[in-house]
């Protein structure tokens, strides 16, 4: 039986399943592609076979967090999926696309390494700020472990401190001298307590 994490082969590649939506099952591919298909074609395909079926669920990508996060974060999230893509297999839309394959991301031609450093030099001269060739690795590992929650800037789904931007070390000195109050307000309190107690029984 196909369950949330197995990994399955189709159409000549391995899949792992990452979300069930009524007859859909969405797959995630180890190229970085991923694709939503239909229960009855999955199981028609002549190259369809169970892999893992007890994957642990735990490994399957969060899809349902990345609605939860803002829209810009989103929209950026899903343009880092093409660049990904692209250094991955060296199309943006994934392996499934039939347009052409550009230069610099020909994995026929270039290695790995050598593609994610032309996406790099790209995406700084696009005015994505100054990206290095290891973050590119960060995020298409990122994107492989965890789909496209992986790509979202998490600064951005952080809840609010209830200390705001103070300076954690205010915040910190504070809690303590608190505590040393606190500390002291209970021992004088035993105290006189245990005092008057003594008085009474004598």
């Amino acid at each position: 039986m196909v369950a949330l994490g197995s990994h399955v082969r189709f159409r000549g590649a391995r899949w792992q399943v990452v979300a069930l939506s009524g007859q859909h099952l969405h797959l995630a591919g180890e190229d970085g592609g991923d694709q939503a298909v239909l229960a009855g074609f999955l199981f028609a395909d002549p190259d369809f076979a169970i892999l893992d079926a007890d994957a642990p669920a735990q490994r399957v990508p969060q899809w349902g967090l990345f609605e939860t996060a803002p829209p810009a974060a989103r929209e950026k999230a899903l343009a880092w999926q093409r660049h990904v893509r692209e250094v991955d297999c060296g199309l943006p839309d994934g392996p499934a696309s039939s347009k052409p394959v550009r230069p610099p991301y020909d994995p026929a031609r270039f290695t790995l390494a050598e593609r994610e450093k032309a996406k790099a030099e790209e995406l700084t001269a696009a005015g994505f700020g100054r990206i290095s060739r290891t973050t590119v690795q960060r995020m298409r590992l990122a994107y492989r472990k965890q789909g496209l929650w992986g790509l979202v800037d998490h600064r951005s789904t952080r809840s609010p401190s209830i200390t705001g931007r103070t300076d954690e070390r205010v915040v910190a000195a504070v809690r303590d001298v608190l505590q040393r109050r606190r500390g002291r307000d209970t021992g004088a309190g035993t105290g006189s307590l245990g005092t008057h107690g003594t008085s009474t029984l004598t």
